[in-house]
C-alpha cells in the first residue's frame, strides 16, 4: 500500500551561478524524461514528473516597516500520482557508505564546471537555530557540529519568520563575504 504523505524539504542559500547549475540538471533531467534526484546527506528524494503537470508561480514581496523586505518566488509543480510511486524516498547513499566530510549535508546534487559535487553526511556540519528569547523575542544563533556556538543575531526579532528571513540574509551573504585584517 502506498504511503498517503510522504514530505522531503532542503533549504539552502544559493548564489546565481549554483543555482543555475540546479536548475540546468533538473530541466536536463525532464527533457530526457529521467527523475529528479535530490539529496540532503540524510535522504534521497528520486521524483519522476509525468509528461503533463500544472504549474504554479507565485511572487511575493513581505516585510514592514521595522524589516527590510524580502522578495520570494516559489515554484510548485503538481500532477495526479494515482499509483502513488511518482516519489521514492530512500536513504542517502552517501550515508550508507560511511562517507565523513566536513562540507554541507544540505549540497542539492549538481553538476557544475564537468564534476559531481554530492551532498556530504550531516555528522558534522554546523546548523542554525531559531528560538525566543527569555524577552519573547527571536533570535538566531549558529552551531559548530561540535556544540559550540560560533555566530549570533545580536538582535531579537519580532516574529519567528523574521528571524529565519534573517538567517536566509546570512546564508546568502556569506559565501560571498571576504576576511579582512583590522587594526586597532
Amino acid at each position: 500500500m502506498a504511503e498517503s504523505s510522504i514530505e522531503f524539504e532542503l533549504e539552502r542559500a544559493y548564489d546565481r551561478d549554483e543555482l543555475a547549475a540546479v536548475f540546468r540538471e533538473f530541466a536536463a533531467a525532464l527533457a530526457a524524461d529521467r527523475p529528479l534526484r535530490i539529496d540532503d546527506g540524510e535522504r534521497t528524494a528520486t521524483v519522476t514528473v509525468p509528461p503533463r503537470v500544472a504549474a504554479e508561480f507565485e511572487v511575493e514581496r513581505d516585510g514592514d516597516d521595522d524589516e527590510t523586505p524580502v522578495a520570494e518566488l516559489e515554484i510548485e509543480l503538481e500532477w495526479d500520482d494515482s499509483e502513488g510511486s511518482s516519489i521514492q524516498l530512500a536513504d542517502s547513499e552517501l550515508e550508507e557508505s560511511g562517507v565523513e566530510s566536513d562540507e554541507s549535508a544540505s549540497d542539492v546534487d549538481s553538476e557544475t564546471d564537468g564534476k559531481r559535487q554530492r551532498a556530504q553526511p550531516d555528522e558534522r556540519t554546523s546548523r542554525f537555530e531559531v528560538y525566543e528569547d527569555r524577552a519573547d523575542e527571536w533570535r538566531w544563533r549558529l552551531v559548530h557540529w561540535n556544540g559550540n556556538i560560533i555566530a549570533d543575531s545580536g538582535e531579537g526579532y519580532t516574529s519567528r519568520s523574521n528571524a529565519e528571513r534573517a538567517v536566509r540574509s546570512v546564508m546568502q551573504s556569506a559565501p560571498a563575504a571576504s576576511i579582512e585584517g583590522r587594526e586597532n
